[in-house]
């Protein structure tokens, strides 16, 4: 039986842990906007997001499918060009993690209208 969303949800999760995961990449960076030589970290998913979600549209007419085992990748910049060599630019690290914040609230926010929605034809009367 197919469950109800097909891989919906699978795909909300793993981008939720995504988000999870770059919140700490980001706030590494900003731990160390002062440590000598330190180079940023970026963690890169929306790619790879991209990637799976076009592999689900291509495939079989149920779009079920769906890795539970998408990669992060976490690349490290340049160098700075300050005297420390420090990569790192906290205003731009701050309005990234302002950012990530944010997309992790709305993901939760479909995540607890998905779950309300399956409640209701359940139950029948929504909450």
């Amino acid at each position: 039986m197919e469950p109800l969303w097909g891989g919906a949800l699978v795909q909300l999760e793993q981008a939720m842990r995504f988000r999870l995961a770059r919140q700490g990449v980001l706030a590494s960076n900003v731990a160390n906007a002062d440590t000598p030589g330190y180079r940023r970290r970026e963690l890169h998913f929306a790619d790879k997001l991209g990637q799976e979600f076009l592999k689900l549209a291509s495939s079989d007419t149920s779009h079920s499918g769906g890795s539970r085992s998408l990669k992060a990748h976490i690349e490290r910049g340049p160098l700075g060009d300050r005297p420390d060599r420090n990569g790192v630019d906290l205003p731009r690290e701050l309005v990234e993690l302002n950012r990530n914040a944010g997309a992790f609230t709305d993901q939760a926010t479909v995540l607890r209208r998905m779950i309300s929605l399956r409640r209701t034809a359940i139950v029948g009367q929504p909450r």
